[in-house]
């Protein structure tokens, strides 16, 4: 029985603020570390940047106060290193040195270090700096924590539905087909069978999705492109696409048009991504315009860049939400739009375009609809 007086997590004291010293004279480090200490912040110290280093590796640390001129690593390289790594980004960091040179001066502000201080400093003055520095920093990992934590929910929302509804229809489907084999009329069977079918291939496409993503999050995809890419030209290949799912698009009740005005410009392209990146705009503009059939492919050049434009006059885009919507696993009103899928086919559109050194855009078009266009640069002569 409950006394009514346990502590959740969220009512426990917040941690006090933790600080890096980083500096190679023991007396700084001292004097550091008895004015930190007065404010009740936990203080640990490093005498060069890789010391510090595996010290960021064993605790959080909300400041770092660092000395410029060390032994083994330097404040600058080891600067460069904190920033380097994605954890460790978010930290203030505080250059702390006897280099008053105003060269130095800006060469460190220009690093992108938060503050610069040369010795001798007034106490008061570092201990009014880091106290806003260590609210920055507390204020930065709330809004990530925040942020992750609704991430979280999203994919795992997106997850149990996009697994469950499949495997509900394919299990149910075979118990019935595996219970009553005998009674089943032939066209439930076929029904049962058609049902598991489409089930199956929702599951191979988001597995095919997690795997191109995987692809693209681990460089593969990246390396590809840079090892395979080719000089082509975008009407041809674009062209030879629609040919080839002429017959999908049919039977799916459209046809598409295909305005090609790029005037035979050529960019470095990757086949195989770029044809994935523009079907799944056109599985896109199909899958939200099942009311009006129509979807049109315009090549246009523009500023040195030859435009994929993929044009429907389906239920339209809301602006707020472009973002959203490009984002992984990014879905807008889930609810009512049940078949968007797993949430990462224009979040690979977006990143292949990048990977080609080009650029996506999801916008509203007047009369109803939405416009994709996908814009890739020329290739160099």
């Amino acid at each position: 029985m409950g006394t009514g007086l346990e502590t959740h997590p969220t009512e426990r004291e917040e941690r006090p603020p933790s600080i890096l010293v980083v500096d190679d004279n023991p007396l700084i480090v001292n004097v550091l570390s008895s004015l930190f200490a007065s404010q009740k912040y936990e203080v640990r110290s490093a005498n060069n940047g890789k010391e510090a280093l595996e010290l960021l590796e064993q605790d959080d640390t909300d400041v770092i106060v660092c000395d410029v001129m060390m032994p083994v690593l330097n404040g600058h390289d080891f600067f460069e290193k904190v920033r380097s790594v994605a954890e460790y980004s978010h930290i203030p960091f505080i250059f702390l040195t006897a280099l008053s040179e105003q060269e130095e001066v800006h060469a460190g502000i220009e690093s992108g270090a938060d503050d610069y201080i040369t010795k001798p400093f007034d106490p008061q003055r570092l201990l009014a700096m880091v106290k806003g520095k260590i609210a920055r920093s507390r204020g930065i990992k709330t809004q990530n924590a925040e942020k992750n934590e609704k991430f979280r929910k999203r994919v795992i929302h997106t997850l149990s539905h996009e697994f469950r509804t499949p495997l509900v229809a394919i299990n149910t489907g075979t118990e019935l087909l595996l219970d009553q084999p005998e009674t089943l009329q032939k066209d439930k069977a076929q029904s049962l069978l058609e049902a598991i079918q489409r089930g199956g291939q929702r599951l191979e496409k988001l597995v095919n999705d997690f795997m191109l993503m995987q692809q693209v999050e681990a460089g593969i995809a990246q390396r590809l492109y840079d090892t395979r890419a080719e000089v082509i030209g975008v009407g041809e290949l674009v062209g030879e696409l629609l040919e080839s799912r002429r017959e999908i698009l049919e039977s799916k009740g459209f046809q598409v048009q295909f305005h090609d005005h790029s005037s035979g410009q050529q960019a470095r392209i990757y086949t195989p991504q770029v044809q994935e990146l523009v079907w799944r705009l056109l599985e896109n503009a199909m899958k939200f315009s099942e009311d009006r059939k129509e979807v049109e492919v315009v090549l246009t050049p523009r500023d040195g860049e030859v435009g994929i434009e993929v044009r429907d006059r389906g239920i339209g885009v809301d602006m707020s939400e472009v973002q959203r919507a490009c984002d992984t696993f990014g879905q807008i009103n889930r609810e009512k739009l049940e078949q968007q899928g797993g949430g990462l086919g224009l979040a690979l559109v977006k990143r292949y375009a990048a990977i080609h050194g080009g650029c996506f855009t999801l916008e509203s078009r007047e009369g109803g609809g939405s416009l994709a266009r996908v814009s890739l640069p020329f290739a160099k002569k």
